[in-house]
């Protein structure tokens, strides 16, 4: 199966304040979308206060310096506009001939949030009683728990959202303060796609954005995130299923095995439908659990992420599931996938990506992850070839360098 040829028409411009602007044609539609996405980061989050920046996002359309809460969302109702904050900048979608006035709305939601005290602890109290009701949901219970138990006291181990304690201890002027210190143009970019041509999109967001300034601090190197030893909890809750994680620290978007990770995971555990082995393993021939999932590339960013091995099972069968994984991370890592199954990850990959770029969102920010990862522009007509590259003793030499059996961090919660 052959994937068909894509050309992206990509524009880019450098400000004098560091901010990347990005512009992606795409011709014959007749709608737009514009991205923001500055350089923070969880770790920026005050080390005595988590939760600030999520709050940050989860507060940026709650009132500008021109507009309220409501005023803010009838602007983008009477534009056709769809547009939403988040803790690196926001979004925007909505007709073509909206771009301007909605760009321009963006660019006051994300630059200025006025943070008022009424509406920052409406939508505090929201989040809280999100907070609450998952205490009492054993998968995200399980899955904090694992991701605090990979990372152990590195920052990258804390909860984006923070904890009831800190949440509820955030005040608007947390909010200002680290909006003021992080909301930078420096590494930051701004990425848009539509039927314009490049450079007038280009104009259009340096317009926008071109009063964006200030130098954002410095900030302090992580320290690395290392592979631990084998640990293994259980937490108990009143339920008739349990979740099980499984897994260790990951890799970077940068390492340069991603690519044949990526390919790993889906004979693994990451294919679409019931297709990798821990799926017809697991749940066809074993019939332990309708979900599954193992993979090490989804979660890979600008800091490490995990190997991650999931399932829904019931108590009894708990023990079995955690052996039915530890086998197949075994197998993999010790024989080669046969060609056909390589090849069928390979048809599913390059065929299928291309979905990925239908809409104009997900133009815009694969231009963000293309300056972001170092990619290039042209990554979209490099992949197929990457992928196809990819051969049976690849598979297994990165799984062998990667996945470690007998290091893996097992958390479950759920019945007993």
């Amino acid at each position: 199966m052959s994937a068909p040829a894509i050309r992206l028409d990509v524009a880019e411009r450098q400000l004098k304040s560091g901010l990347t602007l990005l512009a992606v044609r795409n011709p014959g539609v007749q709608t737009f979308a514009c991205a923001v996405s500055l350089d923070t980061r969880i770790a920026d989050d005050p080390a005595d206060l988590p939760g600030v920046a999520n709050m940050v996002g989860e507060c940026l359309d709650e009132g500008t310096s021109s507009y309220d809460a409501l005023a803010l969302s009838a602007a983008a109702e009477k534009l056709g506009a769809y547009m939403e904050g988040n803790h690196r900048g926001g979004a925007v979608m909505c007709p073509a001939s909206s771009q301007k006035k909605a760009t321009n709305l963006l660019r006051q939601l994300v630059t200025q949030p006025t943070f008022p005290s009424k509406e920052v602890r409406r939508v505090q109290a929201e989040v809280l009683t999100e907070m609450q009701a998952e205490l009492d949901d054993p998968r995200t219970v399980a899955a904090r728990r694992f991701r605090r138990a990979i990372y152990g006291d590195h920052v990258l181990g804390r909860a984006m959202q923070g904890t009831l304690e800190s949440v509820a201890a955030i005040k608007p002027r947390h909010l200002r303060d680290y909006h003021q210190t992080w909301f930078r143009p420096g590494n930051g970019y701004v990425a848009a796609s539509g039927p314009f041509e490049s450079e007038e999109m280009l104009d259009g967001l340096e317009r926008a954005f071109r009063g964006l300034r200030g130098a954002a601090p410095e900030r302090a190197q992580l320290p690395e995130v290392l592979v631990g030893s084998a640990s293994e909890q259980h937490i108990p809750m009143a339920r008739e299923q349990v979740h099980v994680f499984l897994g260790h620290a990951g890799i970077r978007r940068t390492d340069p095995d991603f690519y044949k990770l990526a390919v790993m995971d889906h004979i693994l555990g990451s294919g679409p439908g019931f297709t990798s082995r821990c799926s017809r393993k697991l749940r066809d021939e074993m019939g332990l659990c309708y979900s599954v999932s193992a993979g090490i590339s989804g979660s890979a960013g600008e800091e490490p992420g995990t190997f991650t091995a999931y399932i829904g099972t019931s108590a009894e069968h708990r023990e079995a599931a955690i052996a039915g994984f530890r086998a197949e991370i075994e197998t993999i890592r010790e024989r080669p996938p046969s060609q056909s199954e390589l090849q069928d990850v390979k048809d599913y990959l390059t065929g299928s990506f291309v979905f990925a770029l239908e809409r104009n969102s997900n133009l815009a920010a694969y231009a963000i992850r293309a300056k972001r990862f170092g990619l290039g522009f042209d990554f979209v007509e490099r992949y197929p070839d990457i992928v196809r590259a990819v051969t049976v003793e690849d598979v297994r030499e990165v799984a062998a360098r990667h996945l470690h059996p007998d290091r893996l961090t097992v958390v479950s919660a759920g019945a007993s």
